[in-house]
């Protein structure tokens, strides 16, 4: 089968670890995503609805100085600016910052007057840069043709920072620095993984095509990996698929009722008057699936001081109508677990 690539990340070439990934022959089919987060919201009920759960918050000895607020930006300020997370200028990697301090902290001049003597006093602060908490990811997502299942490769992530016109208004975001998460899962039990969040892609520009307009690998006859899916879903009894709340097997009876939908039509014969109804068999169209919906978990290691990106299962949505034809709302068809 011929296979195609497409460089997105860098213009000059896919960075050598990306390479070796996607050169898996078992890989049919990759995209890459970039999607602005927001992972740590202070309300729970807003949580559920921007599609966050939180899994794990833990204060230590060792955190308990600086961690201030139970969000993942002071737990990487505090890494970047001890030096021990490399972070870079550029998602590529090729600008090691090597003061923090000037990315992290900006430097803001206060003049005041004595108003006995006169006397004016200056003073210079240091203030934290403000950021919005939101993080900028770039990952590759792809489908393994012997496994019927998903696998995501990490690229980069990076802070986010609020960017204002002249006058102070903003006008939008942009990257403070990057640095590259780990893709292995660390034990969630473990002392040392103090924050843990679950995401999946409920938030406006987290959508993620089915049909990409430029995959960075598609093999001939793959233009989608569902009807691969599907296929496997519809033959392979072994192979497991979740319910679209992702907690209970399918059985057969519920994988066909989800593969073949049955409509009753109703016709009248014009001269005799006469009923008719017939059962009309519709399959499952891939093509009208548009989007996919992935579940993820983050993880932060304060003893590694690193964070892991590590994605748990993947669902394809499906519109749901009202009676007019109106689109309602996207619903999870099914899920496929990632083996952890």
């Amino acid at each position: 089968m011929k296979t195609l690539l497409f460089c997105l990340l860098f213009p000059a070439a896919l960075s050598a670890q990306l390479s070796a990934y996607l050169n898996d022959p078992d890989i049919l089919w990759a995209t890459e995503i970039s999607q602005d987060w927001l992972v740590d919201i202070p309300s729970f009920d807003r949580e559920w609805e921007n599609g966050i759960t939180t899994v794990k918050l833990l204060r230590t000895e060792q955190n308990e100085p600086y961690w201030n607020t139970p969000f993942l930006k002071e737990l990487v300020f505090y890494a970047a600016n001890t030096g021990q997370l490399p972070i870079y200028q550029d998602a590529a990697f090729s600008k090691r910052v090597t003061d923090a301090a000037r990315l992290l902290y900006r430097l803001d001049t206060i003049v005041t007057f004595d108003p006995e003597t006169y006397e004016q006093k200056i003073q210079v602060i240091r203030n934290e840069v403000h950021l919005n908490n939101t993080w900028r990811l770039i990952q590759v997502l792809a489908y393994h043709r012997k496994a019927a299942s998903w696998s995501t490769t990490v690229e980069a992530i990076a802070p986010l920072v609020v960017v204002r016109n002249a006058v102070g208004d903003s006008i939008g975001t942009q990257p403070l620095f990057w640095f590259r998460p780990e893709s292995s899962r660390p034990k969630l039990n473990s002392r040392h993984v103090v924050w843990a969040k679950k995401v999946m892609n409920k938030q406006p520009g987290t959508e993620i095509a089915a049909v990409p307009a430029h995959p960075v690998k598609m093999t001939e006859g793959y233009t989608s990996p569902l009807p691969h899916l599907l296929q496997i879903m519809a033959s392979d009894s072994k192979t497991p698929f979740y319910d679209g709340w992702n907690e209970k097997p399918l059985t057969l009876s519920d994988r066909n009722a989800i593969l073949v939908k049955t409509d009753t039509v109703v016709t009248f014969d014009p001269e005799t008057y006469e009923e008719r109804v017939r059962i009309v068999r519709n399959d499952l169209n891939p093509d009208n699936i548009r989007y996919l919906r992935t579940v993820q978990t983050w993880y932060w290691d304060e003893r590694s001081h690193r964070l892991s990106i590590c994605l748990d299962a993947v669902a394809p949505l499906i519109d749901v109508m009202d009676d007019m034809g109106n689109f309602r709302y996207q619903t999870p068809l099914f899920y496929r677990r990632v083996k952890k």
